[in-house]
Formats: C-alpha cells, sequence, structure tokens
C-alpha cells in the first residue's frame, strides 16, 4: 500500500471570508477562487463549517508552523495590524531558530519560525551522533532550465503553459505550480534537446495533452506513451508520459501515474 503523501490540510471556520483575509494579509498569502491557500509543497482550504464555535477551544492543539526568512521583518508587519501574540519573537539558543506565535480571528496558534545557521550547524551534529549525512543532505532541490532569449521564453510559458511568474530578477525567471518551483535563466549556452529536464506530474494526461495541443504545442514521441514500472513509494504500476520542448529547446515531461 502506498504511503500517502499530506498535500494540504483543512483550516474549517464559521466565517471563512473573514479568516481567509486575514490569512492573505497578515502572510501575504493569495488564495485561489476556492479560498485554496498554497504554502510550499503543503496546501491549505479555508472553508465553512457550520459545527464549529466562532473560536477554537483548545488552539494549542494544532499549531499551524510557517518558515520565514526574516522574522522581524514578520513582527513588524503583524505588529502593524495589531496582532495578538501569545509567543513574543525569541531566539532560543538550544534549537538555533527564531520563534514567534500569534493568534488568528478564529483563536488558532500561527507560529513562525526562523531557522538560523546555527541550527543547522547542531543539526548536522545531531545527525553526525546517529548516522551519516552529506554536505546537502538539509539542502532544497530546484530545476533550473537555461534560455538564450529570457523574454522569448516568458511569453512561451504563458502562452503555451498558462505560467507566470511568481518572482523575477536581472536574468531570471521564478515559477511556482503545484507547491514546487522552477527557475528559467537567461544563459549563452544552449539546451541540448536530448533528455528531459524538468517533468509535471498531473491527474488527466489525456485532458492535458489536448489543451497543450490546442496551445499549439507539438508533443514528442508521437503523443502518450505508456512506461512500465515505477518507484515504489508510490505504489504506482506504470506511467503514462509525454514530452515537449520549450521555446529554447528545454525538454519537458507530464506523466500520470497508473495504478492497477
Amino acid at each position: 500500500m502506498r504511503t500517502p503523501n499530506l498535500e494540504s490540510l483543512l483550516l474549517a471556520s464559521d466565517d471563512p471570508a473573514r479568516l481567509r483575509d486575514w490569512y492573505a494579509t497578515a502572510l501575504d498569502a493569495h488564495p485561489d477562487a476556492d479560498g485554496f491557500f498554497r504554502f510550499g509543497p503543503v496546501g491549505m482550504l479555508v472553508d465553512k463549517r457550520d459545527d464549529l464555535a466562532p473560536r477554537t477551544v483548545e488552539p494549542g492543539r494544532v499549531i499551524l508552523n510557517y518558515h520565514v526568512t526574516d522574522i522581524q521583518a514578520h513582527r513588524r508587519h503583524l505588529d502593524a495590524l495589531g496582532v495578538e501574540w501569545v509567543g513574543e519573537v525569541e531566539y532560543r539558543d538550544d534549537g538555533g531558530a527564531w520563534f514567534g506565535t500569534v493568534v488568528d480571528p478564529d483563536g488558532n496558534y500561527v507560529q513562525l519560525i526562523e531557522l538560523t545557521p546555527e541550527y543547522w550547524s547542531k543539526r548536522r551534529a545531531r545527525h553526525g551522533a546517529v548516522g551519516a549525512s552529506g554536505p546537502l543532505s538539509d539542502a532544497r532541490s530546484a530545476v533550473r532550465l537555461p534560455a538564450r532569449d529570457l523574454e522569448r521564453a516568458r511569453r512561451w510559458y504563458a502562452e503555451k503553459l498558462g505560467l507566470e511568474p511568481a518572482e523575477t530578477r536581472d536574468g531570471g525567471l521564478s515559477y511556482e505550480c503545484g507547491g514546487t518551483s522552477f527557475v528559467v535563466f537567461a544563459s549563452a549556452g544552449a539546451a541540448s534537446g536530448t533528455h528531459t529536464q524538468m517533468g509535471f506530474t498531473v491527474g488527466d494526461i489525456e485532458a492535458t495533452a489536448a489543451e497543450l495541443r490546442a496551445r499549439g504545442v507539438a508533443l514528442l514521441e508521437d503523443g502518450i506513451v505508456d512506461i512500465a514500472g515505477h518507484y515504489p513509494s508510490t505504489g504506482a504500476t506504470g506511467e503514462r508520459a509525454i514530452w515537449f520542448q520549450d521555446s529554447e529547446g528545454n525538454v519537458l515531461g507530464v506523466g500520470q501515474l497508473v495504478y492497477d
């Protein structure tokens, strides 16, 4: 049996509109039309339930942890909004991290955490005592795709895939989709076009292939290909996949897992 993935959580409320507005303002988050927030790989749906009190009875039972890169900047922002702090921002030397906890309008505890270099040093020391770890064991990975013409690439990803950059910088475009991210960067080098450089997973490969074709994307390998076998952790027995090239020659793949 496949181990399930924690993809999202439901934050129920008797006044979801108020709660969504609070998270949008307090955390600079942007919910979709259904009230679904995407915080990295895990999403949070703020939705209505009629069997709830206006405020949670036991706010410490489930605490929402949000990792930030500058907790002091968040503290100033939240102070300006007049939020209630139940745990002032403080540095905990034993863990090497900053913590601070506020209360949302429904009484839920929202904890901000900033991990410091000291945290990672302490963590590596702990791991060293119980097992091996490498210099990148705690690193996050992200795809980087080269583009000889960054504006051309930007137009292509918008027109063909419906993706707009979440952030931009000189020479780079950062995209987010499904809680993951990738970067398209200006480069004098050219993509080889001989192997898959990035992959997406979807729930309906037929519909995805049809929409890509409708947007003018030419599929490689004569359309959808059936692939036998998959990684044990997925529980899948195979995959159905398509491939295509972006405007810069990068080969992108899209797959749908198959379960017998």
